[in-house]
């Protein structure tokens, strides 16, 4: 098995919140990487119990929270939120990604294309591909991740291009 990389991965809210809505945000600490939270991504965490569990993961230690402080991301944040095509979280993501060669974990598409229109090497990741690392470590079963499409299709919203992890992961 090949060794994660240890680049930070910098999460959205809709990466976030899948993992918040099935009670597995926990596992966002398996992964071999630091994981971050933008001050403006957990701005988009509404509801109560969602923003306690993410609070909850920070205080443990599992998330990083980060601000958009340094001047290259703040006028970065700035030129992607005048464009108004993308939220707040999504565009501080893309600020961090883009400036500090981290992972971008986002699930909108417009927003993966205009961070790859923008460096055409900028590491992305959307909330599969996150299950895939947990299960390549050992971390989730296939049967456990698989559980989780379920869990999203079924009361979440959130439908994936996938019906199976056996999709992006033959050889388990």
């Amino acid at each position: 098995m090949r060794q994660q990389s240890p680049t930070p991965i910098v999460l959205d809210a809709s990466v976030l919140l899948n993992f918040v809505k099935i009670g597995c945000i926990e596992l966002l600490g398996q992964l071999g990487s630091s994981v971050v939270v933008l001050d403006q991504v957990l701005d988009e965490v509404r509801r109560p119990e969602q923003r306690e569990a993410v609070e909850g993961v920070v205080k443990a230690g599992i998330l990083d929270l980060q601000s958009v402080r340094d001047p290259v991301e703040v006028v970065l944040f700035a030129n992607l939120r005048a464009d108004g095509r993308l939220g707040a979280g999504e565009c501080a993501v893309l600020a961090v990604a883009l400036n500090r060669n981290w992972v971008a974990g986002l699930q909108d598409r417009r927003a993966r294309v205009e961070g790859q229109r923008r460096r055409k090497d900028l590491a992305l990741c959307q909330t599969e591909d996150l299950v895939l690392r947990l299960i390549q470590s050992g971390h989730l079963t296939l049967s456990e991740a698989d559980g989780f499409l379920a869990e999203w299709a079924a009361n979440h919203r959130f439908r994936s291009r996938l019906t199976s992890f056996r999709e992006m992961n033959p050889h388990r």
